[in-house]
């Protein structure tokens, strides 16, 4: 006859049983888990609704009412609190910098990329040492989210009581789903960074279509100006009345305030680009700025200077014009009653470049006007009086790109805007070789030139009725025109004009022309067959760097359209 089982045998095997189920129950727990992160992946639309989900996820395998997500942003040496709930309130900051120097819980699991469990006493003895932020719980447990042997964040949960007590065994739940979170985590900010990097290339394709458009409205409206003001101006020579004459200033100050309108929109060109940069003092020069805007504008502002380089190279005036426009933009978002932040600082996303931030405490942009507040004529400031233009920020944008840089607007409706703007300390490419006349000879053999003859002057634009105009004027200013609709065409008539025996001394020519040889490299062909030629370059773009710099490439004058007859006089007078 066999022995029957003890009453304590029959015990251990049902506790032995009661914890084989409970480890196939926690098994099959962790598991659907898993699986549910997994499929989170694919069905949150952003990182915040997937941190809110592996909240959901975590809370059915423990208690968690106090709970906090952490991403560790290895390049900037950073910890954001990306996802709390915490019934205690926490007042932590939402994000740490240079951790290693600045001690704390999250940053010790970042460094020693392993779980840290702590009781209260050991809460107790780190508080003393300034390492805990916020309340000072009863217990925490943190574990990194690794994704092979890189720590991407943080998981961690506390307790403010003795009714949870985080142990071993939450140690081990807790890192069998980390591995799953870690990844899903990197998954969803590779396909967020995706989905603004296509963004941006969207809408950086839809203003490069908008500066393509405006450049050729602005220059095709500069040549409509010319020819206006040219008629105007030749009115006004042949005005007798004072009455008449009046009516006729008047009209030229109109076109001249159409050609500052023009010239807003000539910053957006394809073609615009900045004038030679030159080594400027950052700190200095965003001093002299804010300066400038506190006497134009009575705007206050509160400049913060970290690690910057001594100089950086760049447009003076542009960049001048840019960083007005956002500190204009950033006081008017606050009423003008508090002072701008500005910072400046080596950017730490990217190596050789320096951001300066603008931040404001204003009203705040609604996601979906993020996306359209580059736009010309695009503004979110209320009807009325003090509407803006709408011009501002995209001027910046405009010159920021052409500094070879970038401009990021982050902004939360009611509690304001950041502008970063994004700049090389040095630009990659440099300006292009520009020519250089030869020298000119003291004295230079001319052709015998009958006494009377007017001087003569070569004028060169492919639009017929400027030519017909200026043909006009030239004659009325005292000189011989002679007309060409092209590069090639000037040159022809050059040297048909010494084959003649007749000296052209001075030349306007327009920079762009649709068809044929523009003004730059007509100037050279020109100064090769007579080095002591004066040349002016004209062109509707007015910020172009031949225009800026037209000395560089062999002008002697630049002269903006649409230009006056006592413009036109005052520089050809001067050469």
């Amino acid at each position: 006859m066999s022995d029957k089982p003890s009453y304590e045998m029959l015990e251990q095997q049902i506790k032995k049983l009661e914890r084989s189920v409970q480890g196939a129950r926690r098994a099959e727990l962790i598991n659907r888990t898993l699986f549910y992160i997994a499929s989170d992946l694919t069905t949150c639309d952003s990182l915040a609704d997937l941190y809110a989900s592996i909240y959901k996820r975590v809370s059915g395998l423990m208690d968690i009412s106090n709970f906090f997500i952490a991403v560790y942003h290895k390049d900037q040496k950073a910890i954001q609190y990306v996802f709390r709930r915490d019934e205690g309130s926490d007042m932590a900051p939402e994000w740490i910098y240079n951790f290693p120097e600045k001690c704390c819980l999250t940053g010790d699991v970042v460094m020693n990329k392993k779980p840290l469990l702590l009781d209260e006493q050991q809460l107790i003895d780190l508080a003393a040492k300034g390492r805990v932020m916020g309340r000072l719980p009863k217990n925490w447990l943190g574990i990194p989210l690794m994704v092979k042997s890189d720590v991407v964040g943080v998981m961690a949960v506390k307790s403010y009581n003795n009714c949870v007590k985080y142990n071993e065994e939450h140690v081990e739940l807790l890192s069998f789903v980390s591995d799953t979170i870690a990844t899903a985590i990197q998954k969803k900010q590779a396909e967020n960074e995706l989905r603004k990097a296509k963004k941006r290339l969207v809408r950086t394709q839809k203003l490069e279509a908008i500066a393509t458009l405006a450049g050729g409205i602005a220059h095709d409206f500069n040549n409509t100006l010319s020819i206006t003001l040219g008629n105007i101006n030749l009115a006004q020579m042949a005005a007798a009345s004072g009455t008449i004459r009046g009516y006729l200033d008047d009209a030229e100050q109109s076109v001249l305030q159409a050609k500052n309108l023009a010239s807003k929109f000539v910053i957006f060109s394809s073609s615009s680009t900045v004038g030679i940069k030159t080594h400027i003092d950052l700190t200095g020069f965003i001093n002299v700025t804010l300066d400038q805007l506190k006497q134009e504008k009575n705007i206050l502002s509160r400049l913060e200077v970290f690690d910057l380089p001594p100089v950086i190279e760049a447009d003076r005036e542009a960049l001048n014009e840019a960083l007005k426009n956002v500190v204009i933009n950033a006081s008017e978002a606050m009423e003008n009653k508090a002072p701008v932040k500005i910072t400046a600082r080596l950017y730490a996303e990217r190596k050789g470049m320096i951001v300066i931030s603008i931040t404001d405490q204003g009203r705040g942009i609604r996601s979906e006007d993020l996306e359209k507040i580059f736009d010309p004529y695009f503004s979110t400031k209320p009807k009325g009086g003090n509407r803006g233009t709408g011009l501002g920020l995209s001027i910046a944008w405009a010159i920021v790109k052409n500094h070879q840089g970038n401009i990021q607007i982050r902004s939360t409706p009611g509690q304001g805007t950041c502008v970063d703007i994004i700049l090389p300390i040095f630009p990659k490419s440099t300006p292009k070789e520009t020519f250089k006349p030869k020298e000119v000879e003291p004295k230079t053999r001319r052709s015998a030139r009958v006494a009377t003859r007017k001087p003569l002057v070569l004028f060169m634009d492919d639009d017929a009725m400027i030519l017909e105009v200026t043909e006009i004027i030239l004659t009325q200013l005292g000189y011989e025109p002679v007309l060409a609709k092209s590069g090639e065409e000037a040159v022809e008539r050059y040297q048909a004009c010494l084959v003649e025996g007749k000296i052209i001394g001075k030349v306007i020519l327009d920079l762009e022309v649709k068809h044929g040889m523009g003004g730059e490299e007509t100037m050279e062909k020109l100064l090769a067959l007579n080095p002591g030629i004066k040349g002016i370059v004209a062109s509707g773009y007015s910020n172009d760097v031949v225009m800026e710099n037209h000395s560089f490439f062999g002008f002697s004058a630049a002269l903006s359209k649409p230009f006056s007859i006592m413009a036109l006089k005052q520089a050809l007078d001067g050469l």
